[in-house]
């Protein structure tokens, strides 16, 4: 379990870095101002590049995390 932890958490650290990157990249394109709105742009670019890898880490995370999610639904129910 605590491979397959430790796989997931890699694949979404990967995936936030680069949806980081490329919104950090899309902020300095263009005029000075709204960078914000730049950034978030570059945040959805960043999503459509990574395409289906993003779910795929996502479902491996909540894979990975599926028994101690049991665990902690089971100990609100006694």
């Amino acid at each position: 379990m605590t491979q397959q932890f430790a796989k997931a958490q890699l694949k979404l650290v990967k995936s936030g870095v680069f949806i980081g990157i490329i919104g950090g990249i899309a902020s300095f394109i263009g005029p000075n101002h709204h960078g914000l709105i730049k950034a978030m742009i570059g945040i959805v670019i960043g999503c459509a590049l990574l395409g289906n890898r993003l779910p795929t880490a996502l479902k491996g995370a909540f894979d990975a995390n599926q028994e101690m999610i049991d665990e902690i639904v089971d100990s609100f129910k006694n």
